[in-house]
């Protein structure tokens, strides 16, 4: 992140993980004869790493995740003694795009409910903070300027507002294009920063 508001500048970087959930139930055969299984993205690594509970001891985070049901993740993160509210994202709706011939590789579009529990200024009243965001993300295959081959993606965020339990999601309240690079660590080059 950088300072002085330029927000469509800043860019973060983190580590991210894929679990491989292989079961014989699993895969699909492909036009080779061989059998092909799918690996789900680590949403519970991913809060770590962009909340920098991962390498700072002052920060810390406790997410409740279980791969095997992806759809509810769970977090509250605290630094220096205080601690910040309890957050649950919870996907509400998704569906996956399937590669076309005009370079995509894949996509997908989730529908999450944000459900903040915070506490009032005066007294142990809490209460919770609800609203609505559609994450729409399309991928691409790509090559570095070594050579080395990526996944390009891009990310559009955007957030509506939740009144009386229902998202008005014809209006969105705010907008975010991200574009998302997936480079693979190698132990012979140090991770840039």
């Amino acid at each position: 992140p950088t300072s002085g508001g330029d927000f469509q500048k800043s860019e973060e970087k983190y580590l991210v993980r894929f679990i491989d959930l292989r079961r014989t139930t699993d895969g699909i055969i492909g036009l080779d004869g061989k059998k092909y299984y799918g690996d789900v993205f680590d949403r519970g690594y991913e809060i770590e790493e962009r909340t920098g509970s991962s390498g700072t001891a002052a920060a810390a985070t406790v997410v409740q995740w279980d791969p095997r049901a992806p759809n509810t993740l769970k977090y509250k993160k605290s630094d220096n003694g205080s601690s910040s509210p309890a957050t649950e994202l919870k996907v509400v709706q998704r569906s996956v795009e399937p590669q076309n011939n005009k370079g995509s590789l894949a996509g997908s579009n989730e529908l999450i409910r944000v459900t903040t529990t915070t506490s009032a200024l005066f007294g142990s009243t809490s209460f919770d903070i609800i609203y609505a965001t559609r994450v729409q993300r399309r991928w691409r295959r790509g090559t570095t300027e070594e050579g080395d081959r990526v996944v390009e993606g891009l990310e559009i965020v955007k957030t509506y507002r939740v009144l009386d339990g229902i998202a008005g999601i014809e209006f969105p309240t705010s907008t975010v294009k991200s574009t998302i690079r997936l480079t693979r660590t190698y132990p012979t080059r140090p991770i840039t920063e």
